[in-house]
């Protein structure tokens, strides 16, 4: 059987970004995945003549995400749209676009106070931020600003899941709040070939710097020599077989969701704060859901502006709607004279709440039809979606650059990367991120 360097379980953007540049810094890299597509959450789909992004419809700033420090070191080829502005408020009652952190919208005195404290984010750096894990984000800017109306400000322009300023940890806040207000654009979206174009220019890599890539394959166990990884057992099925497989290497990439790691890892070897870790996960799973809709452009006349995100809400609503137009970026996601549009609920939802789920997703079918009167006409067709998050796992005990870190001490060669590894509030920029922490501590042992 042949043997690699290092085996990466997981193809989402963390497994893709850990595999491209460990091959591009020459080691002989083996890339599994269960699904037949690479991606994770971030791929696309063709429906009706339009291509879907899955999960994401917008992706972090190249100058603050890490996807630009992620593209630099592989060489990737992947080009990307700067959105500005990132992001508009709809005023349901004036029928007018106002700015989303605008005075307009709350007042000259928040105003005032949520530029103060730009400003002071923006002069710290990594090693101050990351001391702020340990408080909620509320008690950070209620400690430093005192304003009330901060908190409920936050709620409704970050990202979070809308999940309250109490439960977020101050540090993955401060770390969100730095890299959009350090950024040349808060938000990108790929020039051509929507979300998918990101996984497509990281597999171009791997294989460009002989990778090797199974789809269709699951990871069923860590194979272990005393406590050193060896190597992984996976489960490939065809039509025609069925059939367990051995592959080794010394070093072993776990990108997969990290809840599943104790069915390939025994019990005596994860320690106490991934156990803690991943029943926090556990008990606080949370998705978002939503709806797609493909739309003729005549759907768009009469607005006093074309956004390509904006928010609209209610007094007395407990979450929000987030309009995304991902064709105003890039017009060949749609047949000639459509538009796609994905309009989502933005606020906490655990899992297991399917009626909720419903009723949110027919509430904002309501309020299109507010927005647009003749909704109805316009639209070609419209699907209701749900999709999971780790978003608003981003809480206090569960970030941090050691929480519990990328790699497993009590398993030499064993190393962690996936959004769950490092949380902020883009997820594809934690993935991003961690893939990059991950690949260090790998070349720093292999150099030490």
């Amino acid at each position: 059987m042949k043997k690699y360097d290092v085996i990466v379980v997981g193809a989402g953007i963390a497994g893709l970004g850990a595999a491209s540049l460990l091959s591009k810094k020459g080691h002989s890299v083996l890339l599994l995945e269960r699904e037949e597509i690479l991606g994770g959450r971030s791929t696309s789909f063709e429906f009706r003549g339009y291509l879907v992004d899955v999960g994401l419809h917008a992706i972090a700033s190249l100058s603050s995400s890490g996807i630009g420090q992620l593209l630099k070191e592989t060489g990737a080829e992947f080009e990307q749209v700067p959105i500005k502005p990132s992001l508009m408020h709809f005023d349901l009652e004036s029928r007018s676009y106002l700015r989303a952190t605008g005075p307009e919208r709350f007042g000259q005195k928040l105003y005032q106070d949520f530029k103060d404290l730009v400003r002071a984010v923006a002069r710290m750096d990594r090693e101050e931020i990351d001391t702020y894990h340990e408080i909620s984000a509320q008690s950070w800017i209620m400690d430093n600003f005192g304003n009330p109306g901060l908190i409920e400000f936050f709620k409704k322009i970050t990202g979070f899941s809308g999940q309250p300023m109490d439960k977020v940890s101050a540090g993955a806040f401060l770390e969100t709040l730095n890299d959009a207000v350090t950024s040349e654009a808060t938000i990108c979206y790929p020039a051509k070939g929507g979300i998918r174009a990101l996984p497509d220019s990281l597999e171009k890599v791997i294989l460009d710097n002989q990778g090797e890539i199974i789809t269709g394959i699951s990871a069923k166990k860590l194979l272990f020599s005393n406590n050193r990884t060896i190597g992984v057992t996976a489960r490939i099925s065809r039509p025609s077989y069925i059939a367990e497989m051995d592959f080794f290497a010394p070093t072993v990439v776990y990108t997969a969701p990290l809840i599943t790691l104790p069915r390939l890892l025994p019990k005596d070897k994860l320690p106490e704060a991934m156990t803690l870790k991943l029943e926090r996960i556990r008990s606080a799973e949370y998705y978002y859901n939503g709806i797609v809709i493909g739309a003729k452009s005549s759907l768009m006349d009469g607005f006093s502006g074309q956004f390509f995100q904006w928010t609209f809400d209610r007094p007395g609503m407990d979450w929000h709607g987030i309009v995304t137009v991902p064709t105003y970026a890039d017009s060949g996601l749609a047949p000639p004279d459509r538009h796609l549009l994905f309009i989502d609920c933005h606020g906490p939802m655990a899992q297991g709440r399917p009626d909720l789920a419903k009723a949110r997703q027919e509430e904002l079918i309501v309020l299109s039809r507010e927005i647009w009167p003749d909704f109805d006409r316009q639209i070609d067709w419209i699907q209701k979606l749900i999709y999971p998050t780790i978003l608003p796992l981003a809480q206090l005990e569960l970030t941090g650059p050691h929480r519990p870190g990328f790699h497993v001490p009590e398993v030499s060669g064993l190393y962690l990367a996936g959004d769950a590894t490092y949380l902020t509030g883009s997820g594809i920029g934690s993935a991003t991120k961690s893939a990059l922490k991950c690949v260090e501590e790998i070349e720093n042992r292999i150099n030490s």
